[in-house]
């Protein structure tokens, strides 16, 4: 069992299901034993069920309202999207952001010019004192195209502010040694693209030219693999003859430290796109990573795949969510000219733009965005069971297709509640392996005054 506005699950049995059907319309304890019994169930059992309903508030007394779980703590961190370069070299067939145009009426300026980078950190800085650790992911287009304008970043960045950390989304193809020598050095997370073995990447992902890209991305992976510094972390698309099983099996044989892989973003009825018995298929592949996460976190493990913790999290302390992701509040996507908007997916969406990195963001803009994206504001949220877990679905999709992918996220939640359950109880610390397996560890020798060595 679930609670909706808790996020308390509990184990079941088949009674609780007529125990909650008969409690409908506010029936009192006593007449729903006596219907139970009269119905030939044990009455020494009834009662030790709908007590247990009862202190687990899956059942109220009269008077009592449900409790919503609490919101998260308000985080002083906040990632800065900076699309240096709206250009690709790639001419992915599913691409959904125009090869890094994006959405813009006109053809936007390809590059963000290289001398430009310590303005905008000034300027970031100046707009967005109040965060605590600012994140700058390098996102495109491709953005290693515009290698120059991101080591004028960093540079600025490191030397500007005390707490910064660096990002980037890639496809691979030019991370030759002195780009991997320099985020070895700063310490990037590298989000990487590749779509399976060779033939089923370069299918989809080849050069303007029609030459495949894999074996490249191939070749610069070996290097970057030998780099302490680079946290590596491997994405792949799902699409049609593509499944997500298959995708996570060669991103778990890549030798990454994470990996994510999502079905494709495209319209209805796209000759790649996921559907049918193949949807099903998917939605199957997302219940069983259940499987994943229950064997890495008991071999102390943290899983590779990291598309459940959040939500896994979430049920640990109880914290519900209004949003999806920190879009417009905590995340933010500049332009290759400076233009702000709510992340790097929304660029160039007029209704989304929030302002500029010379004069900030405006309030009424963010206020706008936030209140139309939010789980609460949306109708079709009202009476869905895992709102508070999903957040109402990503911003960015919602505003380019009117909806997310509703079924996959229900299918997340289901399976991140499953692994949850699993654990709870005597074993539910190991679910701070999400987080850290340092935390698990520093539980099990005692807590406070146990392992100091390993919480440090």
């Amino acid at each position: 069992m679930f609670d909706v506005n808790a996020l308390t699950v509990k184990d079941s049995c088949i009674l609780d299901k007529k125990i909650l059907d008969l409690s409908a319309g506010g029936v009192s304890a006593d007449v729903i034993i006596q219907k139970l019994v009269a119905d030939g169930k044990d009455v020494t059992l009834a009662h030790e069920r709908v007590n247990a309903l009862f202190s687990s508030r899956f059942l109220l007394m009269e008077g009592d309202k449900p409790v919503k779980a609490g919101l998260p703590v308000k985080s002083g961190y906040a990632t800065f999207m900076v699309n240096v370069s709206q250009k690709c070299n790639l001419t992915c067939s599913y691409c959904y952001v125009n090869k890094g145009s994006f959405d813009y009426a006109e053809e936007p300026d390809s590059l963000l010019p290289a001398d430009k980078g310590r303005e905008l950190v000034e300027k970031v800085f100046e707009k967005f004192p109040d965060f605590d650790t600012y994140a700058f992911h390098f996102y495109g287009g491709e953005p290693l195209i515009n290698f120059d304008a991101i080591k004028n970043i960093v540079i600025a960045a490191k030397a500007k502010i005390k707490a910064v950390e660096f990002h980037i989304t890639t496809n691979g193809t030019l991370l030759g040694r002195h780009v991997a020598d320099f985020m070895d050095s700063h310490r990037f997370t590298v989000y990487l693209s590749i779509d399976g073995n060779e033939k089923s990447h370069d299918e989809v992902r080849a050069y303007v030219n029609g030459r495949g890209s894999y074996r490249d991305i191939e070749d610069n992976l070996k290097y970057l693999r030998t780099k302490a510094g680079v946290f590596l972390i491997g994405s792949s698309v799902v699409r049609k003859g593509f499944t997500l099983k298959e995708a996570i099996g060669h991103l778990d044989n890549m030798g990454v430290h994470q990996y994510k892989a999502e079905r494709v973003r495209l319209t209805e009825g796209d000759a790649l796109g996921v559907e049918g018995e193949e949807y099903d298929t998917y939605i199957s592949d997302l219940e069983d990573l259940a499987d994943h996460y229950i064997e890495s976190l008991t071999a102390l493990q943290r899983p590779k795949d990291y598309r459940l913790s959040a939500r896994i999290v979430q049920l640990l302390t109880k914290t519900r969510r209004s949003y999806f992701c920190p879009a417009g509040e905590r995340m933010f996507g500049i332009s290759g000219n400076g233009e702000i908007y709510p992340c790097a997916l929304h660029v160039g969406r007029a209704q989304s733009k929030l302002g500029d990195i010379w004069n900030g963001v405006a309030g009424s803009a963010q206020k706008g965005f936030l209140r139309k994206f939010s789980m609460e504001n949306r109708k079709e949220c009202a009476t869905c069971w895992t709102r508070h877990l999903c957040g109402g679905g990503c911003s960015a999709m919602v505003d380019r297709f009117n909806k997310d992918d509703c079924t996959a996220l229900r299918a997340e939640s289901e399976t991140a509640i499953a692994v949850y359950n699993h654990f709870d109880g005597d074993d539910s610390h190991k679910l701070y392996g999400l987080v850290s397996q340092k935390i698990v560890e520093w539980i099990e020798d005692g807590g406070e005054g146990g392992n100091t060595a390993a919480m440090e």
